[in-house]
């Protein structure tokens, strides 16, 4: 729920209920995954957004101690709301900066968790800081907060930026809050070149522009990239790296567990890595969704690949992750023949499938909301492509030859393989289709293991 002012002034909550403060609000998943944490932990609470101009932030915060148990706070009320505040966590206050603000005992006390959501990101991909040289990249509220967790950890800093001004400025502001910490400022052009961490908390890379990175190249000795934008999920400063030498990591599950803080502080509710990890992967699936419309303009994920590569599995488990539809295109044709395609083969051969599969595949392009799992030979025909690609996204599944054999040897019913030689076959028929299944399709997701093709999937739109 998101609500204005003055809404917000006629707003009676009927359980324990938290608010996000922002102007302007715009979008934002906070409601959906604060619901879905209440939900993990088992409380019965609420929360809702409020759009607060900048000059009535007081009368809000007025308004939210008397009927609120806790607030989050987003640009530009992160450091205005300190001095409406009766304490100040450490970190918040060496960081002037508040996102968190719990109301206990006729109290407004003051945190920051976005510190604490970065530290488990690092945590989650086994990086540790001590002695580490780190490049943080820009110099706003979200580069204050990677920057004061990495020197709290024995870190070692250079900053960089287009304004080296504002990066001086936040050497300062780190240096007064932690006077042993090594910080350096240095432009783009001399950047030490045995960097090991890389952190983005600059905009660039950002939905819609999203080809543009503050680096064209990684120092040579990186280890690790961290980009604290997660739209889009795999971004121009991550794809700098070797995904086979350097980890990567986008900024979803920093908000995720800046949230559960959240919701810690203000109740005392715990969270296991595992309920987490779910509600990561949930907004994963949104914001595919989301990308899907925003950026695509489509509204159907679209999965092809050769017979066994797994289009079936992968599509339910994306259908309920993005709460779209699945439906799989040789099951949908069946139950409108009434007939099992081996029979069909049998009774009419080939050339008559194939016009059934074009009928059916056109008649479900029409729908929207859809997860649809095509038949390996269904992008054969570029009539059948041209109608997917209107409305759909088209992911081919690159699945690896040897997986693919093993998950056809536990199937009899595929009428092209039922020949003297089945592998002989299978083979041919897949060095036939391979080029063209990388032609038709936007995205190509390879991987032997079904849990990293979904989320490469995912993470493709």
């Amino acid at each position: 729920m998101l609500l204005s002012l003055e809404e917000f002034r006629a707003f009676t909550p009927t359980k324990d209920t938290y608010a996000l403060f922002g102007w302007p609000l715009g979008h934002t998943m906070s409601p959906e995954l604060h619901a879905q944490l209440f939900a993990a932990s088992g409380q019965q609470a609420e929360y809702i957004g409020v759009a607060v101009p900048p000059e009535q932030l007081e009368e809000a915060f007025a308004l939210a101690k008397q009927k609120l148990r806790g607030i989050n706070c987003t640009i530009p009320h992160k450091k205005a709301v300190i001095p409406l505040l009766d304490e100040v966590d450490t970190a918040a206050r060496d960081l002037h900066s508040v996102n968190t603000v719990a109301f206990r005992d006729g109290k407004a006390i003051g945190y920051n968790t976005d510190i604490l959501g970065f530290a488990e990101s690092l945590k989650k991909d086994g990086v540790t800081l001590e002695g580490k040289k780190v490049l943080l990249l820009g110099y706003g509220g979200a580069a204050a907060v990677m920057a004061y967790h990495c020197l709290s950890e024995g870190a070692s800093l250079t900053i960089t930026g287009r304004n080296l001004d504002k990066a001086v400025a936040l050497q300062q502001q780190l240096s007064a809050a932690l006077p042993r910490a090594k910080i350096a400022v240095f432009s783009r052009r001399h950047i030490p070149r045995d960097i090991q961490i890389v952190l983005n908390s600059t905009p660039l890379g950002m939905f819609p522009k999203e080809t543009t990175s503050p680096l064209h190249f990684l120092p040579h000795k990186t280890e690790y990239v961290f980009d604290a934008i997660y739209n889009p999920p795999v971004t121009a400063t991550m794809k700098l790296a070797n995904p086979k030498k350097i980890k990567t990591r986008d900024g979803l599950y920093m908000l995720v567990m800046q949230a559960a803080h959240a919701q810690t502080i203000w109740s005392g509710a715990a969270f296991t890595p595992q309920s987490c990890d779910s509600i990561l992967r949930r907004l994963y699936g949104k914001m595919a969704v989301k990308r899907l419309h925003d950026k695509y303009g489509k509204q159907n994920i679209v999965l092809c690949g050769f017979m066994g590569s797994g289009k079936t599995t992968i599509g339910r488990k994306l259908a309920r992750l993005t709460g779209l539809t699945f439906v799989d295109a040789d099951q949908y044709l069946e139950a409108k023949e009434e007939t099992k395609i081996p029979d069909i083969f049998a009774a009419h051969g080939e050339a008559y499938f194939r016009d059934k599969e074009t009928q059916y595949i056109k008649e479900l392009c029409r729908q929207e909301g859809l997860v649809l799992s095509l038949g390996g030979g269904a992008v054969l025909r570029d009539e059948n492509v041209a109608a997917i690609r209107e409305t759909g996204f088209l992911i081919h599944l690159d699945t690896p030859y040897y997986r693919i054999l093993k998950n056809l040897s536990y199937s009899d019913s595929r009428p092209l393989l039922n020949k003297p030689d089945k592998q002989a076959e299978t083979r041919r028929l897949y060095n036939a289709r391979k080029g063209l299944y990388h032609r038709v399709s936007d995205v190509s997701v390879r991987s032997p293991k079904i849990s990293e093709v979904l989320e490469k999937v995912v993470k493709s739109i």
